[in-house]
């Protein structure tokens, strides 16, 4: 009896370990290093209202970019974004950038709108971001915008606001990095939606957005994660007891 009982456990000890490794997290991080299928951006690197293309996704599940105009408007052609590839200088063709970040990251102009999500409906969270406001020229406040991340599921939407800093003691615009609240982290999405408000005072207040022009923001390495639903234990012990006693049976 002792025999088979010390084989059940090893039994469920190694069922166990197995869900675990199947319920592990997947994570990715979308750079925006390495745009794929982009026939349906063919400026890049410039993005033009509902442009779409893809990145590298979790385990296989690619991820959508797709900018886009609010206005009303907009048409196709009409300048949304770009992607920059290391503005050390600060200087994107005249425009004031990030200056601390020396890879690939996407700069969204005109009040424009972010969309990404897995191409197929893969859920995720979003669990950080670096972002940065982008410069138009004007004057730039302490505090010249915000960025919300929006998030839909089943047609729900969870919000996160980030404030994003201006410009530091040299002048220079830079990234920051922002974590997610456990509210907007715990949920995970069928996409996400990132848009900009801009304020008109140095103390992030009056900032609306869309219809300014002004609420311009980059950004980068984007951590996405997704928790795999495990099997139930009960079950597999459950499995685990229903074979240890049918061999017991066989045995008698």
């Amino acid at each position: 009896m002792k025999k088979v009982l010390t084989s059940l456990a090893l039994a469920v000890s190694a069922l166990t370990l197995s869900v675990g490794a199947q319920a592990g997290v997947l994570r990715a991080v979308i750079d925006f290093e390495s745009p794929m299928d982009t026939a349906g951006a063919p400026f890049l690197p410039y993005l033009t209202h509902n442009d779409i293309f893809l990145q590298p996704g979790l385990d296989g599940h690619d991820v959508f970019i797709n900018p886009f105009s609010n206005s009303p408007l907009a048409q196709a052609g009409d300048l949304v974004g770009e992607i920059i590839a290391g503005a050390g200088s600060g200087s994107c063709a005249g425009i004031a950038c990030p200056v601390n970040d020396s890879t690939n990251f996407l700069n969204i102009y005109n009040d424009g709108v972010l969309a990404f999500g897995s191409l197929d409906g893969f859920r995720f969270s979003v669990k950080s971001f670096k972002a940065s406001f982008v410069g138009n020229g004007d004057p730039t406040f302490a505090v010249p915008a915000a960025l919300r991340l929006r998030g839909v599921s089943n047609g729900v939407t969870t919000d996160f606001l980030a404030w994003l800093n201006g410009p530091d003691a040299s002048g220079n615009l830079n990234f920051s990095t922002y974590v997610t609240d456990s509210t907007f982290a715990a949920k995970e999405f069928d996409y996400v939606l990132a848009y900009g408000f801009a304020c008109t005072t140095g103390s992030g207040t009056g900032c609306t957005a869309f219809g300014s022009d002004r609420a311009q923001f980059a950004l980068d390495d984007i951590v996405i994660e997704h928790v795999p639903e495990p099997a139930s234990l009960a079950l597999l012990a459950a499995a685990g007891l229903a074979a240890v006693g049918a061999r017991r049976r066989r045995s008698v």
